[in-house]
């Protein structure tokens, strides 16, 4: 299937090597307006491939997934600026932007909002193994992102300032929604649908959560700014000790809230109480474990820190719409 594509082209040189197999290849992918185009990594450089996906004429995604043996350098640069929102699943990934100079690295299990201006783009890949997932962002999606952060429309350039606010972990729920893309099993057009509505469903869910964190929204709550802290505080204990969470009365001490304060002021935040919050993130991980880990139900159950192996499936049917044990089979 073939998709008229409005999109600029995006030529890549290797300053060092100006036959690069590699560069060459990422060349071939941006010259056609085909809905996919996959270049394989040469076998001299490492294994694995590199896909563009042109989902509609105004959006499209890359995926990376393979090793390199050795250090890469490539110069891109693009004619008109685009908002990418960019998920690194492997090792890190290093790029410059030669004409301000300002340096970007994303770690494995982070992601950033990156400006693609004018500038030459200087990218370094280093050896190792790398897995990550890039989407273009809308312009409307952008002014949205901004009006909800209370910043001004105009500003676009807060995405990519040295400061760094708007580069975060990947929270379980992205990376289950990043491999459900990557792994993504229909062809053609109805890839193209099924990928149309993903990367919704991403940007949702990222939008959602970095509102939350940088605060935007507390001033709908009539909590004060060191009780949104405190409860803020609390998520993470809990999310770090997911398999054996903290009980209430000790989360509230290690937060230094009472537990009238942090039970009602985590519903009121977060949407839902503490206990439904651990519940819904160890089903979370459980999938995680079996998509990522390939680990099977027994064993993801029990890392997640579940007991009772029937309530589990029961609470995961809900959630999921699917048994645990047929959603391992599906992968």
């Amino acid at each position: 299937m073939m998709i008229k594509n409005a999109m600029p082209k995006f030529k890549v040189v290797n300053p060092k090597n100006e036959e690069c197999l590699i560069c060459a290849g990422l060349n071939r992918i941006y010259k056609t307006d085909f809905f996919q185009q996959e270049m394989e990594i040469p076998e001299k450089f490492g294994k694995g491939y590199c896909r563009r996906i042109i989902v509609k004429p105004s959006q499209e995604m890359f995926i990376y997934n393979g090793t390199l043996y050795e250090k890469i350098i490539m110069r891109g640069r693009q004619n008109n600026p685009q908002n990418w929102l960019v998920f690194c699943m492997g090792d890190s990934i290093q790029w410059l932007l030669e004409g301000k100079q300002q340096e970007y690295v994303v770690a494995g299990g982070e992601n950033y909002i990156m400006n693609g201006s004018q500038d030459n783009h200087l990218c370094i890949y280093n050896p190792g193994q790398f897995l990550g997932l890039s989407v273009q962002l809308d312009s409307d999606i952008i002014t949205n992102f901004i009006q909800h952060m209370g910043k001004e429309p105009a500003r676009t350039n807060i995405f990519h300032g040295s400061n760094g606010a708007y580069k975060r972990k990947n929270s379980s729920n992205v990376r289950l929604i990043l491999n459900e893309m990557i792994n993504c099993r229909y062809h053609e057009h109805v890839k193209r649908i099924y990928l149309e509505g993903k990367i919704l469903e991403l940007i949702a869910v990222y939008l959602d959560e970095t509102i939350f964190e940088t605060g935007a929204l507390h001033s709908r709550t009539k909590l004060s700014s060191s009780d949104v802290k405190s409860l803020h505080e609390a998520r993470r204990l809990v999310d770090r000790n997911l398999a054996s969470p903290p009980t209430i009365s000790k989360l509230a001490k290690l937060v230094c809230l009472n537990e009238f304060k942090l039970k009602t002021g985590f519903k009121e935040l977060f949407g839902m109480p503490v206990h439904a919050y651990i519940i819904d993130k160890r089903l979370e991980l459980v999938r995680l474990l079996m998509e990522d880990k390939k680990l099977k139900v027994s064993e993801a159950v029990l890392m997640a820190g579940y007991n009772d192996a029937s309530h589990f499936a029961e609470k995961f049917r809900k959630k999921y719409g699917i048994n645990p044990s047929a959603c391992a089979k599906r992968l």
